[in-house]
């Protein structure tokens, strides 16, 4: 499981700070990597309104919000939003990098692209403020509200603290380090505890993707559905994303996974591994039940050609859930 911080706050070792970095390290307790962005030190620049994104489904500012923002949203299970109140709302910095998550909206409402991981992705919010105002929150919780939304998450909690402005000033706070605790096990136990499946293939920028994109679609979250590659690509296949855009499913920003590296990440054996490729081209692969789907990506590449690929691994996936039921 990959959990994102999202780090609002601009000064360093801040109660915001505290929270988030308190907070992930329950996440580690529990087997999951975790990565912070700080919005604040990275090259972002605010969202221009071009309306591209709501029209060919990409951002055009050319930036670092798509190599350490899109990305690193279309990887995570869990996605952590935190911030101070400033005036009644997340700070700028984050705001910005918000702001330009307009390009999830545009794919989702006005392309009407479905992200496969819509069921699955969680999101929860942690913030804190100087007053003790009543609606001090609310302007916070809509923001984290639409823009889980806008990323395919379920906004699935918060933890919220008023009253509280100098460093450090809410590390005596009583209760909350169980608070912590308890919100984070509440909202990753549910996804840790299901069974995982794992598709496999050599470079994970094609046939995997379009396999667990399918499997996703069809269970909506009652398994774990992970893709990874033994000699994996440095970015998906663009030919690949544009077909299963005909299907309405958004593969677009997804980075392919090391093999390695996803079974480290696991914490424990995936309960099915299908290799999708060559039988004599197959790894060894010592875990879960393992079987092959004998597909081969064509050696020449177009859209016809990819089509083709992508009813055939439906077809295949569609073999093994035939009632959207689970398979284990």
């Amino acid at each position: 499981m990959f959990v994102l911080g999202i780090q609002g706050s601009p000064r360093k070792n801040g109660n915001s700070n505290y929270l988030l970095s308190t907070f992930l390290k329950v996440c580690k307790s529990h087997g999951a990597k975790t990565q912070v962005i700080h919005p604040d030190k990275l090259d972002i620049q605010p969202c221009r309104e071009l309306l591209i994104c709501e029209k060919k489904g990409f951002c055009p500012i050319r930036d670092e919000m798509e190599e350490n923002g899109y990305a690193l949203i279309k990887k995570a299970d869990v996605v952590v939003l935190a911030s101070p109140v400033f005036f009644y709302n997340v700070t700028a910095q984050v705001k910005v990098f918000i702001d330009r998550c307009q390009m999830f909206w545009g794919r989702k409402y006005k392309l009407k692209l479905l992200d496969p991981d819509l069921y699955s992705r969680r999101g929860f919010l942690l913030s804190v403020g100087a007053s003790g105002g009543k609606r001090l929150f609310e302007g916070v919780e809509l923001t984290a509200k639409y823009f889980f939304d806008a990323i395919s998450a379920d906004y699935s909690g918060s933890l919220t603290y008023r009253n509280v402005e100098d460093a450090g000033d809410i590390i005596p706070l009583p209760g909350l380090l169980d608070e912590i605790r308890d919100g984070a096990s509440h909202l990753l136990e549910p996804v840790l505890n299901k069974k995982i499946l794992l598709f496999v293939s050599k470079n994970d920028a094609c046939r995997s993707q379009m396999a667990a994109a399918f499997v996703k679609k069809l269970v909506k979250g009652r398994f774990t559905v992970l893709t990874a590659g033994y000699d994996v690509a440095i970015k998906l296949d663009s030919d690949m994303v544009n077909v299963m855009a005909e299907k309405k499913l958004d593969l677009k920003y997804r980075v392919p996974q090391p093999l390695d590296e996803v079974l480290e990440g696991m914490g424990r054996e995936p309960d099915r591994v299908i290799f999708i490729g060559s039988k004599e081209n197959m790894p060894e692969l010592s875990c879960g039940a393992v079987e092959s789907w004998d597909i081969v990506k064509p050696e020449i590449t177009s859209p016809g050609a990819f089509r083709k690929l992508r009813d055939e691994i439906e077809s295949g996936v569609k073999k093994i859930i035939p009632d959207r039921g689970l398979f284990f």
